[in-house]
């Protein structure tokens, strides 16, 4: 397989990458982070992001840019609270649905809820799942409005306008012991990404990641094909689709880095880390990517080659790094942004009411990479 990563894209990582601002996004754990896809589409470099995480909401977020190069974090620009429990996922709206500027959120609370991201205000609501959820990806680039989600060990398909459930997929049945918590030991999905060529690929709490049809080429959430060799007997953290769609990266808490080819869904590259990962995201349309986990830096490969320039390490500017569980890349692949678990606070916090201390607030790093 040839690697295509564009000669912008090395220069940029090889360079001095540094963070350009840094922020609280939300109390207690940042679980997920999302760029806009339409990035600085008015001309001023500007970038919006949206966060979510223990404290039930999603937060939106502006990186503002200067002339010189400089940035700032614009935080809470909008917050969006309805959610009952912690908020695990974010998905924007790609495409031509796009233009609606609406983006999704899953929760622990079984729902999907979607949101206008000019304002934050709900939209509508998805709740008939049966559990957490994991994943949420838009879906219909030609203008339909339909959304994936998956929830415990099914892949759904709904209505962003009416909110009704148009296919799932046939959960699966327990095959024994595989090593994993007992009420994940059927596969849970614990992450969803989606493709160029139709293809949902969920990474799941058995170590496996399994592949669905978005309905694009066929049935909605009929299986394509399972990566079973990909992370043995541990959770899948975070799928995702680099090199113009033909590669899928899954990293795991196993420490690895699995790259499969789309083209056959056979696995051909591992990389360690020797640290649990929890996340990765693609840089731009080429072949880097970046990934996140309990060391608490930010680790970017080229996935195609194995050389010593093809990778690079960005370190938070604190004095204990914390585990990070989001990464993700602007549009341009100019931006990294990644947040995690709580940093400890110097001063006391708390509640309104009841003199509990709050939760300790999570940081949001902006990376510049050019």
């Amino acid at each position: 397989m040839t690697a295509v990563a564009p000669a912008i894209a090395r220069e940029r990582l090889a360079g001095d990458a540094r963070v350009v601002s840094s922020s609280r996004c939300h109390f207690g754990r940042a679980f997920d982070v999302e760029f806009a896809p339409w990035g600085d589409d008015d001309g001023t470099n500007d970038e919006i992001l949206v966060t979510c995480g223990e404290d039930e909401t999603a937060r939106g977020h502006i990186v503002r840019t200067s002339g010189e190069g400089d940035a700032t974090i614009e935080r809470d620009v909008f917050v969006c609270r309805g959610h009952a429990a912690e908020v695990v996922r974010v998905g924007f709206a790609r495409g031509a649905a796009s233009e609606r500027r609406r983006f999704a959120t899953g929760s622990a609370d079984g729902c999907c809820k979607i949101w206008n991201a000019d304002d934050g205000s709900e939209a509508r609501s998805l709740s008939d799942h049966p559990g957490e959820v994991y994943g949420c990806c838009f879906l219909g680039d030609g203008g339909a409005a339909t959304i994936a989600t998956c929830s415990e060990t099914a892949v759904w398909e709904w209505d962003v306008e009416t909110g009704a459930r148009l296919g799932t997929s046939a959960p699966r049945v327990a095959s024994g012991d595989d090593g994993t918590p007992k009420r994940w030991s059927p596969g849970y999905l614990f992450s969803m990404a989606r493709g160029s060529s139709g293809a949902l690929a969920c990474g799941c709490s058995d170590g496996v990641v399994r592949i669905y049809g978005d309905g694009s080429g066929g049935k909605f959430g009929e299986p394509v094909a399972e990566v079973r060799d990909a992370h043995q007997n541990t959770m899948v953290g975070s799928t995702c689709f680099i090199n113009e769609g033909r590669v899928l990266c899954s990293v795991g808490l196993d420490g690895t880095v699995a790259l499969t080819d789309t083209r056959t869904w056979g696995m051909f590259r591992r990389i360690s880390v020797g640290t649990p990962l929890m996340s990765a995201c693609g840089i731009g349309s080429g072949s880097w990517l970046a990934m996140v986990g309990n060391s608490g830096v930010v680790r970017a490969v080229d996935a195609m080659e194995q050389t010593a320039t093809s990778q690079c390490t960005f370190r938070p500017e604190i004095s204990e790094p914390v585990p990070l569980f989001c990464v993700a890349s602007n549009l341009k692949g100019t931006m990294l942004a990644c947040a995690g678990a709580g940093v400890a606070s110097s001063s006391a916090s708390t509640l309104a009411f009841g003199g509990a201390k709050k939760p300790d607030p999570s940081r949001l790093d902006v990376w510049m990479t050019s």
